[in-house]
């Protein structure tokens, strides 16, 4: 199986996540890919963040470990159909707008909390990873 290394980068604003309907899989997901060769996680999630959405943010510190990269809240792993297996780092990051410029890749997008996002059609680990995202380097 192909193994790939992958980003998912949750932007945050005003106490809402933005998630994004993703074409292709048909589940509701936070912005991502995959790493190019040379990339680092972060540089990944900056990257994807801004084709994806348009938008740039700081990425809060989150852990007290040294060289824990700013943003990061998390690790999983999931098949992705004809891709493989994506290795996924996640990463949270405050935007200073609710302005998105939609590309290709998404259907529709919604700046959500756990109240009212659509977690029943996202894979159980989206939500749960965004409760890290709303609670951590404020």
């Amino acid at each position: 199986m192909r193994r790939a290394f992958s980003i998912a980068v949750f932007p945050r604003h005003e106490g809402r996540l933005l998630l994004i309907h993703h074409k292709r899989l048909q589940k509701w997901l936070p912005p991502g890919g995959e790493m190019h060769p040379g990339e680092t996680p972060l540089e990944c999630a900056v990257r994807e963040l801004r084709e994806e959405t348009g938008l740039s943010g700081v990425f809060p510190k989150t852990s007290m470990v040294d060289g824990t990269p700013l943003g990061f809240i998390g690790y999983e792993e999931h098949v992705a159909g004809s891709k493989g297996m994506h290795m996924n780092f996640v990463f949270v990051v405050d935007v200073g707008t609710s302005h998105v410029t939609p590309n290709d890749e998404f259907t529709e997008y919604r700046w959500v909390t756990l109240d009212d996002g659509p977690w029943d059609l996202a894979p159980p680990n989206v939500r749960q990873l965004a409760v890290i995202a709303l609670q951590c380097g404020e």
